[in-house]
């Protein structure tokens, strides 16, 4: 009972930020400004269809997996891509069941199928590593799953501790979260991986504080490295990606395949803290 209504929490507020966005004339926008039709694809999960988006950089290229947050599209992730891309990072992006053009409907365990089923195809295409990247919400997914996929590492952004920490800073009464399954506990999952987790949160980050992200890094141990960006907000790194937040991404990511290769030192920097650009407008906030 308590996984049904937590599916129906997400699906109820996915809708109402995508019907939000629609309204704003923000979805239209950037559907007509979206620069990768060539690279939309299907992907099966199950008995569903997830629509999503393949940017390639090239085969000989890391690859990254993009499990968004809630209410988000595909179509929102086309200007990070263009970044990763000019960065020579391949990139998919997907729609989870019920969002976008996806069939089937929003659960938790929908959301973990999807993000193996997306990471199956992306694995396909022959790229020297892959990795998870979960942003907001995306970060519970990809987690859930990261011991479930032989990725090359977990990058976490702007994420929570775990699903109920989440609401509660999101001023939903404490009370109220036991009603949802104790989902997506993130501090605690990250603690089995054995992969190594790069966690990225802004001191400016209005929905989740930086102090969720040092607890994560610090469940890490000595596989866990902390970035902190200064004064973004939430949504910041994904409606106006800059070159510091994400190539910082991909140098962490060209490190770690240099250790896989035996060519990189192994020594690890436990923070690094960067300048990043201005502030998103506070309508664009969501988890």
């Amino acid at each position: 009972m308590r996984e049904r209504f937590l599916s129906l929490v997400v699906g109820a507020v996915s809708r109402m930020l995508v019907r939000r966005d629609r309204r704003s004339g923000a979805v239209e926008r950037m559907m007509n400004a979206f620069p990768f039709a060539d690279g939309r694809l299907a992907i099966r999960s199950g008995e569903r269809r997830l629509s999503a988006v393949y940017v390639s950089a090239g085969e000989d290229t890391p690859a990254v997996l993009i499990c968004h947050g809630i209410g988000e599209l595909v179509e929102y992730w086309a200007g990070v891509q263009w970044m990763l891309k000019g960065l020579g990072v391949s990139s998919l992006a997907f729609n989870y069941s019920g969002y976008g053009e996806s069939s089937g409907s929003v659960s938790a365990a929908n959301c973990e199928e999807d993000a193996k089923a997306a990471y199956a195809e992306l694995a396909e295409r022959g790229h020297r590593a892959v990795f998870l990247l979960g942003f907001s919400l995306g970060t519970g997914v990809s987690c859930a799953i990261a011991d479930e996929v032989p990725a090359e590492g977990l990058i976490l952004c702007e994420g929570f501790t775990s699903f109920r920490e989440a609401a509660v800073a999101l001023r939903v009464w404490r009370w109220m979260t036991y009603t949802v399954p104790d989902r997506w506990v993130t501090v605690e999952r990250v603690r089995s991986l054995r992969m190594p987790v790069l966690v990225v949160h802004s001191d400016g980050d209005e929905l989740f504080p930086l102090s969720m992200a040092r607890r994560v890094a610090e469940a890490c141990g000595e596989r866990g490295d902390l970035m902190v960006a200064h004064g973004l907000s939430h949504n910041a790194p994904i409606f106006a990606p800059t070159r510091e937040y994400w190539g910082r991404v991909v140098e962490w990511m060209e490190r770690q395949c240099d250790r896989s290769r035996g060519e990189g030192e192994d020594s690890r920097s436990r923070m690094q803290e960067v300048s990043m650009g201005p502030r998103d407008s506070p309508s664009e906030q969501r988890a």
